[in-house]
């Protein structure tokens, strides 16, 4: 018996094919280092479990989705959008079945409260602003991505909570995420939500951006994995407007 995929394929004419083609060269520029090049994640979600209409993809690509690292790819071209749109629709009907959750979300969310995730992180109107917000973190990253994120979050740290050390030029050390750096200046902001701003040379003597993340990497028993995984897999709202903690001095 012919499976769905080699059917599909059988059935496939070569001018689709020809779309395909091309959509997978810009995926390949726009899409895979979010998405993954099998479409599977990463720091974007899985495309082959979660499969959207025509015009939805059409939609995201366009406007991106706000209150997340989505971008807008307004200026993408009518012929590149079509055949990026035709490469996605394929991801989904070609790739392997995505991954199942297999832990606890109730325990999840009492072990999430448990190791003070909420001090860093924001989940609708509650937490901190000092890390990704994760009010929607469960629609817009793969498991194994979240799974990653929390044993090694080192292995991928998003530019926009990169770390860094300023020693200053009394010799104290200040640590947090970068906010903004230039040939002149360096801005910081440290766990308390604090802004600090420094003149490098004169304030700074010293500015370190380690390759390491600001978040620690937890070391949790795999039925504790599992549960925290499941609960940041049922959050799937919104993003918030809410009144989490925001970093004194950003507007």
């Amino acid at each position: 018996m012919l499976t769905s995929t080699l059917l599909a394929l059988l059935l496939f004419s070569p001018q689709s094919q020809d779309q395909v083609n091309k959509g997978q060269s810009v995926y390949r520029s726009n899409c895979a280092f979010c998405h993954g090049l099998t479409g599977l994640g990463g720091r974007g979600p899985n495309l082959v479990s979660h499969p959207r209409s025509d015009e939805d993809i059409r939609r995201i690509v366009k406007n991106g989705v706000p209150g997340t690292t989505m971008p807008a790819f307004g200026d993408l071209d009518k012929g590149d959008l079509d055949t990026l749109v035709t490469f996605v629709k394929h991801l989904a009907g070609s790739a392997p079945a995505g991954e199942k959750v297999t832990g606890n979300p109730a325990h999840g969310k009492e072990l999430y409260a448990r190791l003070g995730c909420a001090n860093c992180h924001q989940i609708g109107p509650d937490g901190s602003t000092y890390g990704p917000e994760l009010t929607r973190i469960g629609g817009a990253r793969s498991l194994h991505y979240l799974e990653e994120s929390i044993t090694a979050p080192s292995a991928d740290i998003p530019p926009e909570y990169q770390g860094v050390v300023v020693t200053t030029a009394d010799g104290r050390k200040v640590q947090g995420v970068r906010v903004n750096r230039d040939t002149f200046s360096v801005q910081v902001r440290t766990p308390d939500q604090r802004l600090h701003s420094f003149l490098i040379g004169k304030d700074a003597k010293e500015v370190v951006e380690p390759k390491t993340s600001v978040m620690p990497p937890y070391k949790l028993w795999k039925t504790e994995l599992d549960d925290l995984v499941a609960y940041l897999t049922t959050l799937r709202a919104e993003a918030s407007q809410g009144e989490a903690k925001k970093a004194e001095g950003i507007h």
